[in-house]
């Protein structure tokens, strides 16, 4: 590598690290702020929480991290009259960028991994917040056999899917144990509707052991009303452990949901959006080179961070107004997902053939 590239290398990697070390430090900082107000928590509980979320405020904070670095690299080379030496070297623009674009697409290449090994990381943040902070019983997703187990006091609920949007159980059984944890009911139904404060079952049957009987005892039902402690609000939890599946794992659960009928466009939707956000950087930076290679000098740093942190405003904007749109059905999800990312290349290819 030649000297140039050297220094252009270590300039952008300085200014990359820096940018995402204050972004991620400021949205970490701004998000425990409610907590801390509501006195509900003590202060080691929530700063283990939300040290979990370091890695994935990392890779949220990874695109307008690119954006800063490139634009004050870029535009500090701009500035000192640097580019301009280049320029006598017969190096043009993409010479330039070469050596920062090679950097950016390793520093996707690793964010595309660190998505996927993030799960783990969300479900134990999930898991403290549960069994920890809310001293609620802890729920678990088997993937393989397509059940969530959720244990309550003397109850174990095994179910198929959850639907937050209708506060709809598809799928469920909950098996009722006595003081010394002996079986003694079992419920099985199609569907659970919630009707406060209870659940409504439809389509199932009841079997019951009993010691004075050695047989159990079923019985069928159309509908029935029972009274579980837990609302739409505790198995919403559910939903946010699902967050924590791998790229892999997540295909395998929206497949198995597609087959039992379910919606899975809230799923898809996290699965094309956490790709598009590992690619997003280099976007970013292409986007950052018509605000940056400028000979002039007017405006300084103030004026380059002004127009990064407009770009920055609208693209999260864009991006979260995207997503919800995939959720609701109004997109397709894969569409929702990319939509953003193909927006802004757009963007920066119209800009980038201006200048």
């Amino acid at each position: 590598m030649k000297l140039l590239d050297r220094y252009t290398s270590s300039l952008f990697l300085r200014n990359l690290l820096l940018a995402l070390a204050a972004l991620s430090f400021l949205f970490w900082f701004q998000s425990m702020l409610p907590d801390f107000y509501d006195h509900k928590y003590t202060s080691k509980q929530i700063l283990i929480y939300h040290a979990m979320n370091i890695p994935q405020i990392i890779t949220q904070m990874a695109p307008p991290s690119v954006l800063l670095a490139t634009v004050i690299t870029l535009s500090g080379l701009s500035r000192n009259y640097e580019l301009i030496a280049c320029y006598a070297l017969g190096w043009g623009v993409k010479r330039i960028l070469a050596p920062l674009t090679v950097i950016i697409a390793i520093f996707c290449f690793l964010l595309l991994i660190l998505q996927n090994f993030l799960p783990p990381i969300f479900q134990t943040r999930l898991r403290y917040k549960i069994t920890t902070m809310e001293k609620k019983m802890d729920f678990f997703l088997d993937l393989k056999r397509d059940k969530i187990w959720y244990r309550s006091n003397n109850m174990i609920y095994n179910l198929k899917h959850f639907d937050d949007s209708s506060q709809t159980i598809h799928g469920i059984f909950l098996y009722t144990f006595n003081d010394d944890f002996e079986l003694i009911e079992v419920v099985a139904a199609e569907k659970a509707k919630f009707l406060s404060p209870g659940w409504k079952l439809l389509k199932g049957n009841v079997t019951v052991f009993s010691e004075e009987s050695p047989f159990p005892v079923t019985k069928n039902f159309d509908e029935k009303e029972v009274l579980i402690a837990e609302s739409p609000k505790d198995f919403r939890e559910i939903e946010k452990e699902v967050d924590g599946l791998k790229f892999e794992e997540l295909l395998r659960y929206i497949r198995k949901m597609k087959q039992a009928g379910v919606s899975t466009r809230r799923y898809e939707v996290r699965l094309h959006a956490r790709i598009s956000l590992s690619l997003m950087p280099m976007i970013m930076c292409f986007l950052a080179v018509p605000f940056s290679l400028s000979t002039r000098r007017e405006g300084g740093l103030m004026k380059d961070l002004g127009i990064c942190f407009i770009i920055i405003f609208f693209y999260w904007l864009f991006y979260s107004v995207s997503l919800s749109m995939g959720t609701n059905g109004s997109l397709t999800p894969w569409f929702a997902a990319w939509l953003p990312s193909g927006f802004f290349f757009l963007l920066a290819t119209g800009f980038l053939l201006r200048n």
